[in-house]
């Protein structure tokens, strides 16, 4: 067998092998993706109005101790012109007097929680994201060996060829391969990206990477104005866009120094995420930590700051899952995988006939 043949194989069974995961894996992300959209699209009404940063600053205090399993506060922008407190799965919508609009849980959606452990895991718990993450690799490779199939025998595009104009295996696979031509790069992309959310320490720790030590003004300690100013003033043309505080890390048991220590006040290291370039597609990319106790700026890192391992990195999430991304990307992946959903039911098809059904015909 030449090189040729053996990619052909490799295409046409590992393919069929990982196209039953796949099917589950992008039918359940337009789904998904179709409720993140939904509520993307829905302004409850608001109009954008821009806060001050003594708005900010109360606003932060006060949603912290309302909610206080709340992890993230954002404040209004063009794109969600309403403050919103976050925290996994859960979020509550306020206007800019801090009254309730919405609060919105997404496992209480229908067949959101199957939907999403579908996508995550396939219902296998832990086992099962491995599973996920090494068809996903493998659905990169097809895709490119697919590509490069194409590639050798290439005649152009033809539009007309782009939609089954039957539901003989000529017109199915004629569709696949004009689908997978169009979807190719954010298909493999997504492929990609999810296997190395399951492998995230192949990356994680190129996002840990700090700047050159910068000295900064010290803020009053516990005084939300005070820092949020002084941050303000390392970038002072940067949009203030949220807020966050550490998630509580459950079933972890303090150890002996932290009981020991137990009557000292924690510091509580906040997160300020900013906006320097609003036109970008990554949102919330530039960073200052402080300690929240002391008023002390612990670090400052914006996106462009960060070397190229460590810009790559970022993204890994959001070209997933769209993740502080625009409603134009999220609308882009969910489309990529409803088209995904329908090549991969053709291709299944037409291989089933080409394989079984010459077993059939040798058996008469």
């Amino acid at each position: 067998m030449n090189m040729v043949s053996i990619l052909k194989w490799f295409h046409n069974w590992v393919g069929f092998t990982v196209s039953i995961t796949m099917l589950i894996v992008l039918t359940t992300g337009v789904y998904l993706g179709s409720v993140d959209l939904l509520k993307r699209t829905d302004n409850l009404g608001q109009t954008f109005a821009p806060m001050t940063l003594e708005q900010k600053a109360e606003t932060v205090a006060t949603v912290f101790e309302r909610y206080p399993e709340m992890s993230t506060v954002r404040f209004p922008t063009e794109h969600t012109p309403y403050v919103q407190a976050s925290t996994r799965g859960k979020a509550i919508a306020l206007d800019n007097e801090l009254n309730a609009l919405a609060s919105r849980a997404s496992f209480d959606l229908p067949f959101y929680e199957t939907a999403f452990w579908l996508h995550r895991n396939f219902l296998i718990e832990n086992g099962g994201k491995y599973i996920n993450a090494w068809a996903s690799l493998a659905g990169g490779i097809v895709t490119l060996v697919g590509i490069y199939l194409w590639w050798r025998v290439r005649n152009g595009f033809r539009l007309k060829q782009t939609f089954p104009k039957s539901t003989r295996s000529s017109s199915l696979l004629k569709s696949h391969i004009q689908l997978g031509l169009f979807i190719s790069i954010p298909l493999f992309i997504l492929c990609i990206s999810g296997f190395l959310i399951t492998y995230n320490g192949l990356w994680a720790e190129a996002l840990n990477q700090k700047t050159v030590t910068q000295s900064f003004p010290v803020s009053q300690g516990n005084n939300w104005l005070s820092q949020l100013t002084n941050a303000q003033q390392v970038w002072p043309n940067a949009e203030l866009v949220s807020v966050s505080k550490p998630r509580e890390q459950k079933g972890k048991k303090p150890n002996k120094t932290s009981r020991l220590d137990n009557h000292k006040p924690l510091a509580q290291i906040f997160s300020i995420q900013f906006d320097e370039h609003p036109g970008v597609w990554l949102r919330e990319a530039d960073r200052i930590s402080i300690n929240h106790t002391t008023g002390v700026i612990e670090s400052a890192l914006t996106h462009s700051d960060r070397p190229l391992s460590g810009r790559i990195s970022s993204f890994v999430r959001p070209l997933h899952d769209g993740l502080n991304m625009p409603a134009s990307y999220v609308a882009l992946i969910t489309l990529v995988s409803l088209i995904g959903t329908g090549i991969l039911s053709f291709s299944l098809v037409t291989f089933c006939r080409r394989t079984f059904g010459r077993k059939t015909k040798k058996a008469a």
